[in-house]
């Protein structure tokens, strides 16, 4: 027994794999399911849209200009952001490569200040 017809099937796949991103989109998939019958393409499109809050034509994608300034403003933002970070990390890597991979030793004052022990006789 077959209950579809190929086309139908097809057009069921299809439909069940979709995700609107508009209304416009949304409308045409209907339209393209019912084969243009605007009646039952609305009855459709208002099936699905009752609950949807969809804008009513997808939003224009940015350019790969401002794609570009987006990626390079983020860069700079995290790069000021991040300064005195950037800062001690590249002193450590000088005072590396001048010491020859001795890691130099700080003296914090602690030791300067600790007294000596007491004889323990």
């Amino acid at each position: 027994m077959k209950w579809f017809n190929t086309k139908t099937r097809k057009k069921m796949e299809f439909i069940q794999h979709y995700i609107p991103t508009s209304k416009a989109q949304l409308i045409q998939v209907a339209m393209y399911m019912h084969n243009g019958d605007t009646q039952k393409a609305q009855e459709l499109f208002d099936f699905y849209n009752k609950n949807l809050n969809l804008p009513d034509f997808d939003p224009v994608p940015p350019t790969f200009l401002q794609q570009a300034k987006d990626t390079v403003g983020g860069f700079f933002a995290w790069v000021k952001e991040n300064q005195n970070e950037l800062v001690n990390g590249c002193q450590f890597i000088s005072t590396l490569i001048q010491n020859k991979g001795i890691l130099p030793t700080i003296a914090t004052g602690a030791e300067e200040a600790a007294e000596p022990l007491e004889d323990i006789n």
